[in-house]
């Protein structure tokens, strides 16, 4: 499972979180050379409790038995009893299940897939690579562990209940928080622009997730609401930013529902110029799912919001359904391409080519990529080799409110530098 030469650099795996220390993990393979250097290359990391099994079934029972479940599963594909692909769709039905880095001997496009289906199951997917799998690549799976699984966005937290009535409260009293997560250059490594996400705490000082309030706004009228609510405060930092001589472009998110309402443009025009920010400094993230709900009204509002100066990015590119078609379509100035395509791209060739492919989709048509959910050194290397313009992820940095962002331009940038020049990034 692991190459034998544990020659490469391992003190990048140091910092490791207390649950793989603590916790451990487990190897499943039916190759005992393959155990025995995936338990060397895990002990060189600094980590004592590895369990191991010889096939699917023995590692299901053996996690019936545990007190706790380990915190990273490595998991071969192709084995007797019961193959790796049935082990993840069992993983998937537990309530406490442990992270997962998959190694196969298959090719990449069936690694791919599996990896996928891993993932559409809820399960958290450090990695997906062909036998023998480096150290330097496990040690940086094991590290996204950090981000993937225990970092969870503070802003998130668990699902919490909520109704319309307390929504339609927080947005009469301007309870709706605006967080902004960095985007950065990869040629120069500044800051040139942010995303805008909105963020609720209810009355219960509890975090309630978007995924859980933005589809209840979007059910019972209120996005509209919403996105001015976000727009009004985004406008209102900006001022404050640019009187500190920090002139910062910021993304705020448009959905399908925004973009039926008639009077949406209007609204978002006149409160711009109200508050004397350029139009250019504004750029919309809509996604492709977006595009398709009611396709003369989305042109209708992206072409007017074009017309008036503002960015028009396409988000979450590749994701939804003919993509080829909505970039000929719509007069978009920004392409963002997905998590999905990003993760595990720099172990996988197959997986390359695709980011490759909208990379320089983007080039072609004179559009700036954006490569979002970036969580690995591998991945920046990567999407800087094949010529992305910017990037976001938590790599560089979490979302954090307006106060806190000017700090973090001023002092964190020059750490977060750093990466590159280890990487040989720069």
């Amino acid at each position: 499972m692991i190459s034998l030469n544990t020659s490469a650099n391992l003190s990048q795996a140091v910092n490791l979180h207390e649950n793989i220390h603590g916790r451990g993990v487990m190897v499943v393979d039916d190759s005992s050379m393959h155990r025995y250097s995936a338990h060397l290359c895990l002990r060189a990391f600094g980590i004592n409790q590895v369990y191991e099994a010889a096939n699917g079934k023995l590692a299901m029972d053996q996690l019936g038995q545990l007190a706790q479940v380990p915190a990273v599963m490595l998991l071969d594909l192709e084995m007797p009893v019961m193959d790796g692909i049935e082990v993840l769709q069992q993983l998937s039905e537990l309530s406490n299940k442990p992270a997962v880095v998959l190694a196969s001997s298959s090719d990449e496009v069936l690694i791919s897939a599996v990896a996928t289906m891993a993932e559409a199951l809820g399960i958290t997917l450090l990695g997906a690579f062909r036998k023998p799998v480096n150290p330097t690549d496990l040690a940086d799976a094991l590290n996204s562990y950090n981000v993937g699984v225990c970092l969870i966005d503070e802003a998130s937290g668990d699902a919490v209940s909520t109704d319309v009535g307390q929504l339609k409260s927080a947005l009469d009293r301007a309870r709706i928080q605006v967080f902004y997560q960095p985007k950065v250059e990869l040629e120069s490594m500044r800051v040139v622009g942010v995303e805008a996400l909105a963020r609720w705490k209810n009355q219960q000082g509890e975090w309630v997730q978007p995924s859980v309030f933005i589809p209840l706004a979007e059910e019972h009228g209120l996005i509209g609401d919403l996105t001015l609510s976000v727009l009004d405060q985004v406008l209102q930092d900006m001022n404050g930013w640019w009187d500190q001589g920090q002139y910062i472009s910021v993304a705020i998110n448009l959905s399908a529902k925004s973009l039926a309402e008639f009077n949406l443009a209007n609204e978002i025009i006149q409160r711009v110029i109200r508050q004397g920010i350029p139009a250019h400094y504004l750029t919309f993230e809509i996604t492709e799912s977006a595009l398709v709900v009611d396709l003369p009204s989305a042109l209708a509002t992206i072409s007017r919001l074009r017309l008036k100066g503002f960015g028009i990015s396409i988000d979450d590119y590749g994701t939804g359904f003919s993509s080829m078609q909505q970039l000929s379509r719509f007069p978009f100035s920004e392409l963002k391409i997905d998590r999905s395509f990003i993760n595990g791209a720099p172990a996988r060739q197959y997986m390359r080519n695709i980011l490759k492919s909208a990379i320089e989709m983007g080039q072609r048509l004179g559009i700036t990529t954006v490569a979002e959910g970036v969580e690995t050194e591998a991945e920046l290397h990567l999407l800087k080799s094949l010529g992305c313009k910017q990037v976001q992820g938590f790599l560089l940095a979490r979302p954090m409110p307006g106060r806190d962002l000017i700090g973090w331009v001023e002092q964190d940038l020059q750490r977060k530098s750093t990466i590159c020049q280890t990487s040989n990034i720069g």
